[in-house]
């Protein structure tokens, strides 16, 4: 893995603005830890019986702190620029000292505001539980602790099974990557850093987005290929998170009424990010989707979506499941 230069200077930067944890005592905060690793093994159980997929491969999940968040995603930026053949590292922003401050700001900002990751990009991939932002969440949200917990958990860990008993999935995903990288035409370092200023330009809120890196036809159709398959994956894992909720999660109705303003601020942030249409990224569209497809065609048919690259739905399918069902019924015949 390319390493990050001034690593210790990015962990000083991010220090700067990363929030405040909540206000908890020690021995809370010691038992949200044991409580998540416990309830991340409660959800993995029903969230394998619901989807009906099984992990053969056991993917990590790790309850980590903001400061464990950070690290990991310095890993991540070290990885992205192996996967962009970064080989010069004197010339890029990214490895130098100026860069490493605006890395860490972005980074400090941004541990705030993450429950949950998984991390797509490692081997192999493993999942991150943010301690103190479920905390946090749930204390702002007013809701109770342990369900908000176990409810995050049945989420996230449906992304952990997701990369888990689909064995081409992050193979896949890597190379979605690869072919945006590729497509730009650009030297590879320049991407890990533009995604730093990106961030950076959220918190100045001036506008600036990934969506000016995209031009050609050839860079927008493998963007909607990302769109469609972030939207899937987010979607199915909100359908598995409320088919298995109601049983497990008493005050379950409530936290997903008051979970859905926040995130529709958080998904704004998202938007700018990526600088797409709001119509195109409306992860509410995957739950749909997938809940129209599963009442049609039941839970194991549905799941021949995860047998191979060629069976996943377009963005224009998720707008219209009954154009997938029709796609994949021609080819099953």
């Amino acid at each position: 893995m390319t390493t990050i230069p001034h690593a210790e200077l990015i962990r000083r930067a991010s220090r700067r603005t990363m929030p405040a944890g909540p206000m908890v005592s020690a021995d809370h905060a010691a038992a949200t830890v044991v409580s998540l690793r416990e309830l991340a093994q409660v959800a993995t159980r029903e969230i394998t019986a619901v989807s009906q997929l099984e992990a053969p491969v056991t993917h990590e999940t790790v309850v980590v702190d903001r400061a464990g968040w950070i690290e990991s995603n310095m890993n991540a930026l070290g990885l992205i620029a192996e996967i962009a053949k970064v080989d010069d590292e004197d010339s890029s922003p990214l490895f130098d000292r100026a860069g490493a401050i605006q890395t860490g700001l972005a980074l400090g900002w941004a541990s705030g505001k993450v429950l949950g990751q998984y991390e797509a990009l490692a081997n192999p991939g493993r999942l991150l539980l943010v301690a103190p932002n479920i905390t946090q969440v749930a204390q702002a949200l007013n809701v109770d602790e342990r369900d908000f917990q176990l409810w995050v958990c049945l989420h996230e860990e449906t992304h952990r099974l997701q990369f888990g008993a689909v064995a081409w999935m992050q193979g896949y995903f890597i190379g979605l990557i690869k072919e945006m990288i590729a497509a730009q035409g650009l030297p590879g370092r320049t991407y890990p850093w533009r995604f730093i200023q990106v961030i950076n330009s959220l918190i100045r809120d001036d506008g600036a987005s990934l969506i000016e890196m995209v031009q050609s036809e050839e860079q927008v159709a493998i963007y909607r290929k990302i769109t469609a398959l972030l939207t899937l994956l987010e979607g199915h894992a909100d359908f598995v998170m409320d088919q298995g909720g109601p049983d497990l999660v008493p005050s379950v109705t409530e936290i997903r009424s008051k979970f859905e303003v926040r995130r529709d601020s958080n998904k704004k942030l998202l938007t700018r990010v990526l600088g797409m249409d709001e119509k195109l990224l409306q992860y509410r569209k995957g739950e749909v989707f997938v809940s129209n497809c599963v009442a049609d065609m039941g839970i194991s048919d549905f799941n021949v979506v995860w047998e191979s690259p060629e069976n996943l739905p377009t963005v224009s399918e998720i707008e219209n499941p009954q154009e997938w069902r029709s796609r994949i019924l021609r080819s099953h015949v």
